[in-house]
């Protein structure tokens, strides 16, 4: 009997092996078992171009997208977590500055390493929290605009609850175990310790 060919593949649209890379608007498939999370990292090639990636899911039943999860600032690796959930993801440009080329690359649990007691960080950062409920106090050594954090689900990517004060210098509270996502909008140094 004939395997049975998929509609994507009839287009001529084939499963996607990373690294993927682009200069244009560009919608990537993420395989991988159903429900699980992502780990990614994307970075702009040139200093002045922007990217930010958009989660989408694109089933046969659905196709919708979130918003935007971030920008990309200079040409430093920007790691995040896509929620199990979501399918594929869509990078796109922000704004109009810049002609560089995108880069997005699959990681390994290995390579996102546990959150120390102190991090003097820069830029985008992924952590894994193996531990209970922790509370942090951070600070912006630059003339960024802030931190943004997010703390993922292990199991499903999620985003959990996550209190926090503050935008240059706070607290932040982590419920229990899962991903820490740390986000300094534009890229600065940062200081994150255990309280």
């Amino acid at each position: 009997m004939a395997r049975e060919v998929p509609v994507r593949e009839r287009l001529g649209v084939t499963p996607q092996t990373f690294p993927v890379g682009g200069w244009r608007k560009r919608t990537i498939a993420v395989r991988r078992p159903r429900g699980t999370p992502a780990l990614l990292r994307l970075r702009s090639r040139g200093p002045f171009t922007a990217y930010g990636p958009t989660p989408v899911i694109d089933t046969p039943q659905e196709l919708s997208s979130d918003a935007v999860l971030f920008h990309t600032w200079g040409r430093s690796w920007h790691p995040f977590v896509l929620p199990g959930r979501y399918t594929h993801v869509e990078v796109g440009k922000a704004g109009k500055n810049g002609v560089a080329r995108w880069q997005l690359d699959r990681m390994s649990p290995d390579d996102v390493p546990p959150l120390p007691a102190t991090v003097i960080g820069h830029g985008t950062r992924l952590f894994t929290w193996e531990g209970g409920e922790l509370e942090l106090r951070y600070e912006c050594l630059s003339r960024s605009n802030g931190l943004r954090f997010t703390h993922h689900a292990f199991d499903s990517g999620e985003p959990l609850d996550l209190d926090r004060t503050g935008t240059k210098r706070g607290m932040v509270r982590l419920s229990g175990p899962g991903y820490l996502w740390v986000h300094s909008v534009p890229d600065g140094d940062w200081t994150l310790k255990r309280a």
